[in-house]
């Protein structure tokens, strides 16, 4: 049985040495950041330190993101500097960017962006597993208004709260597809994705479906995490590898000598930090992590 430290900090780092800690990283960092400041899930919160991120360091956060950026400086107004506090909005009026945005984007907004950033919420003590699926769905809503991108996202993060409890892989797997009311896009990667890595269809690149497909694949399809990164490092890479890090480090944890030649320390300490604080609130009882 593998302890919550292990699959924490295996779910972390994977994600690092799969995106070559791109933006992702540091935005699943602001929703622990979040989490743990708050001691709850605060949606408002998390998007101030989203939104504050691009303005401060301008990282590639997603087409999305941007537009939802754009609007919240429109109604901060013309401030000089502004602080994270001023993109802190009210839900109501997030929802409203939201749905500019998706506008914008011609209502193409199933991306896989909140699949890569939201999995802290599944090794958060407080959020009970009766609660993480829809806490992921409105973690994604914060800046994606298609259902698609939380579902995908939900799903990404059951599988790892079941590994959490030492859950085995096809367990997780069932209980995450089991969730009510899922896209049909998103059902037949259940059955499909022990087989193809990729839909019969063509489909953007970024779709949250087919970028859990082939996340799924590749993890099903191989014996450790390193050969699971290996497989996914295709074309699709830039979509599908973060996840694959993910549920890969969650499943068998990140050897030392995966990565240490390729997180320079200061990040490492980072990560290690947020996944030692995350899972320093769960407990072992016969090999099950309890909160």
């Amino acid at each position: 049985m593998m302890n919550a430290l292990t699959r924490c900090e295996g779910a972390y780092i994977g994600h690092a040495i799969a995106s070559q800690y791109d933006p992702s990283i540091y935005m699943s960092l602001n929703v622990s950041d979040s989490l743990l400041a708050c001691q709850k899930f605060d949606g408002p919160d998390i998007l101030s330190r989203h939104l504050y991120l691009y303005h401060t360091q301008r990282y590639e956060i997603g087409e999305t993101t941007k537009y939802i950026y754009q609007e919240a400086l429109v109604r901060i107004g013309t401030r000089t500097s502004p602080t994270r506090e001023n993109f802190l909005f009210k839900q109501s009026c997030i929802d409203e960017m939201v749905q500019i945005a998706h506008k914008k984007c011609d209502g193409l907004t199933a991306g896989c962006g909140p699949a890569h950033r939201s999995y802290p919420l599944a090794f958060c003590h407080f959020i009970s597993d009766d609660d993480l699926y829809e806490y992921s769905t409105l973690e994604a809503q914060l800046t994606h208004y298609s259902p698609l991108a939380g579902q995908v996202a939900g799903i990404v993060n059951v599988i790892c709260r079941s590994l959490l409890k030492n859950k085995s892989w096809d367990d997780a797997v069932n209980l995450a597809f089991s969730a009510p009311r899922l896209h049909k896009d998103v059902q037949q990667i259940y059955g499909r994705h022990h087989r193809w890595s990729n839909p019969a269809v063509e489909t953007h690149a970024a779709y949250a479906p087919t970028v859990l497909n082939n996340a799924l694949h590749h993890v099903a399809a191989s014996k450790n995490a390193s050969q699971a990164m290996a497989k996914a490092d295709g074309k699709e890479k830039f979509y599908s590898l973060p996840i694959v890090g993910v549920l890969a480090g969650a499943y068998w944890g990140i050897p030392a000598e995966l990565f240490k030649d390729n997180i320079d320390d200061s990040k490492l300490k980072r990560l290690r930090d947020a996944a030692a604080k995350l899972s320093s609130f769960w407990k072992e009882d016969n090999g099950h992590a309890q909160a």
